[in-house]
């Protein structure tokens, strides 16, 4: 069975935001809402035959004593997974759930609130967030609006309803304990809610919701026992599940746009001042050929602002390919507007040549409009691993094309820029056609 998440936890779950004048013990108000809500959410078991992977199975010398050969698989038939999921549209029957919980299946079965079981089909999923649509045909369905995930605030309160462990609409209740969770590993794109309410094996693509009956967010789960995490769950917000859930009903699946810049918050500052500057810039991307530099401010996307790594590179990830997007920056104290159109990348094939090491791949890049992206620098020939460049990031064979923004052209210009540089130095530097910025304090 093909190894799963370790977030893949929780069935449905329901969560509500609530006036602070509601009392912590509930009440008719909680009643009320989950009477509008428990109809929308739905149990999902899946089978499939699944490759058995674990740590044990993929270490060579366990391998080796159980006499498997580095290529064979072990199968396991009839796999199964239960989770939950939501409906989001009662006239065509489409649900919402994590894309862990019907992965490969080859039968899934939904069962409704009223104890209905019903086949589904899958519409599409997206493994880099962990989010897919099933659909089934019934009559006298019930489905969640998209509620708004952005006004949600740490201590607002919510209530997980779901099926952890086989349970049946069971619900727990708790608060948003953060916002914006990411790094964590699980997915690709992340940007977590956070909540104490109980998520439990079963809880995994339920709801998030407020005392409206809103959807604010798809369960993605939390961590198991071994981790040692006690009332930590997390969400994927609804304001970025809807729109990955409208791309695979539409489309089947999620084709990306390819930008080819990332950022990062600028170390002088605090939190409300920093800027989101870019530092890494992929040579011959959409990005670099259209104008985007190392250093750039970037302050806002399409017109919405974005103050943070994971806004930006999950509202990045939602364009489509050959999208005609705006990107609105500052550069050397003045702003300005770009007009960028995505690459598409499946139309980005390279040209293969045959040479004594075999057949190769590779592409021709047109000429660089960035200097970043001219390896007309020096290269680093030696970059000591106790140093603080190399702590920084700098390594040896680095093309060192510019210090502080100035080009590094001569022993005597490094020079120069070094003893002139205040406190901390950035290097913009070239490496297999990627351009970099470090940071030196």
């Amino acid at each position: 069975m093909q190894n799963l998440p370790c977030f893949l936890l929780a069935s449905a779950i329901y969560a509500f935001t609530v006036s602070p004048a509601v009392p912590a013990s509930g009440g008719a108000g909680f009643s009320d809402a989950l009477a509008r809500v428990r109809p929308a959410v739905v149990g999902i078991s899946s089978t499939a035959n699944r490759v058995l992977t674990n740590d044990l199975l993929d270490d060579a010398n366990v391998r080796k004593i159980l006499g498997l050969p580095e290529h064979v698989i072990i199968l396991e038939s009839g796999a199964t997974v239960t989770g939950s999921g939501v409906i989001i549209d009662a006239e065509e029957g489409y649900i919402v759930t994590n894309n862990h919980v019907i992965a490969d299946a080859d039968d899934i079965a939904v069962t409704l609130n009223d104890g209905r079981v019903l086949p589904a089909e899958v519409v599409g999923g997206d493994p880099p967030t962990d989010l897919a649509v099933i659909k089934i045909g019934a009559p006298g369905l019930v489905a969640l609006d998209w509620g708004r995930s952005s006004v949600l605030t740490v201590g607002d309160f919510v209530v997980a309803v779901g099926s952890p462990l086989g349970l049946e609409q069971t619900a727990s209740f708790g608060i948003v304990s953060g916002l914006s969770r990411s790094g964590l590993g699980i997915d690709e794109y992340e940007d977590y809610i956070q909540t104490d309410a109980a998520l439990n094996p079963g809880n995994s693509g339920g709801a998030l919701v407020n005392a409206a009956g809103e959807l604010l967010g798809v369960v993605r789960g939390a961590p198991p026992p071994n981790e040692g995490a006690q009332g930590v769950g997390f969400v994927i917000p609804s304001e970025f599940a809807s729109k990955i859930v409208r791309a695979l009903i539409k489309d089947g699946g999620i084709r990306r746009g390819w930008l080819g810049v990332s950022v990062t918050l600028s170390p002088a500052g605090d939190d409300a001042t920093r800027d989101l500057v870019v530092d890494r810039l992929s040579c011959n991307s959409a990005a670099e050929r259209q104008g985007v530099r190392l250093g750039d401010t970037v302050t806002a996307l399409n017109g919405h602002a974005v103050s943070t790594e994971v806004a930006f590179r999950n509202a990045v990830s939602v364009l489509a390919p050959n999208a005609q997007v705006t990107l609105d920056i500052r550069r050397a104290g003045r702003t300005q507007r770009l007009e960028l159109k995505l690459d598409d990348p499946a139309n980005m094939h390279g040209v293969q040549v045959n040479s004594a090491l075999d057949s190769v791949t590779l592409a021709l890049p047109d000429t660089s409009a960035s200097r970043a992206c001219t390896p007309n620098g020096p290269v680093l020939l030696e970059v000591p691993s106790d140093s603080a460049a190399y702590a920084a990031g700098l390594r040896s064979g680095d093309y060192l094309t510019s210090i502080n923004g100035e080009p590094a052209v001569s022993t005597s210009r490094i020079q120069a820029l070094l003893d002139a540089a205040d406190r901390q130095v950035s290097f913009d530097i070239l490496r297999a056609g990627t351009a970099y910025r470090f940071v030196v304090p």
